[in-house]
């Protein structure tokens, strides 16, 4: 294949990971950490085990924070959108062409987790800080 053949390809590939959502290339309108749990959950995306338990965990205390008086988060969208349209409209890579940053629902998932969880009374957040284990090339400085 020669060097024109390739970048067809990968042109290709690119389109049709955008027709596939698995690359967004415009920032979405609203928070999706709900949205791709669900997607998890329901196999419509594909996941570790690790990470089908941290959204079946989510879903589940999203419900209890709906219907459970007793239970003491809840979570709170504009809290946990804020940061994301902060990095979508101010930060900016210091490399490469890219203007502006997008993020994917699953970064939309661990950012709305740990901004948007907060405490019923004192509005304080539930988590504080996180682990988060990924592979190399997985986009994985744009959220932190």
């Amino acid at each position: 294949m020669n060097t024109r053949g390739i970048e067809e390809w990968v042109k290709n590939y690119k389109e049709r990971e955008r027709e596939a959502y698995h690359i967004i290339s415009t920032p979405l309108p609203a928070l999706a950490t709900e949205a791709y749990a669900r997607d998890v959950v329901n196999g419509v995306q594909i996941a570790c085990k690790e990470i089908k338990r941290a959204c079946m965990r989510f879903l589940r205390d999203l419900e209890r924070s709906r219907t459970d008086p007793n239970f003491m988060w809840r979570f709170d969208e504009s809290k946990a959108w804020r940061p994301i349209r902060f990095i979508e409209q101010k930060v900016t890579p210091s490399k490469g062409t890219i203007r502006r940053l997008v993020l994917q629902p699953w970064q939309h998932f661990v950012v709305g987790n740990l901004f948007g969880w907060v405490h019923k009374e004192t509005g304080l957040r539930r988590f504080r800080e996180a682990l988060i284990f990924m592979g190399r090339k997985n986009g994985r400085v744009l959220p932190l």
